[in-house]
């Protein structure tokens, strides 16, 4: 798997470039998040987080690993380099369209 797609997971919930920074591992692992969850992450959800490409509902598989993943914990542990790859606002987008409650002013990554 590419350095691009792991990025992409632990945005969302977001990605294995993450894993090339040890705090980052260490933070997924904080959130409950395994290799298993990240590769489903990725093969479910990476069409609907990319910073390129409209906004679109994401699928119930995707949806189906989202409610896996503690959101808000992943949240603190973006980085700039998922954000070059990830768009925030679409991560936030698939979480809420997959009935994850995001309050309002809730901090991800750098937004």
């Amino acid at each position: 798997m590419s350095s691009r797609i792991y990025f992409m997971l632990i945005a969302i919930f977001t990605v294995a470039g993450v894993f090339q920074f040890s705090g980052q591992v260490s933070g997924a692992q904080h959130c409950g998040m395994n290799t298993n969850v990240l590769g489903q992450l990725v093969s479910q959800c990476e069409k609907y987080v990319l910073k390129s490409g409209p906004k679109i509902r994401p699928s119930p598989g995707c949806c189906a690993v989202v409610k896996k993943v503690d959101v808000p914990c992943v949240c603190k542990f973006v980085t700039k380099q998922i954000e070059e790859i990830v768009s925030i606002e679409k991560m936030i987008y698939v979480a809420r369209s997959c009935g994850i409650k995001i309050s309002a002013g809730t901090k991800c990554g750098s937004k």
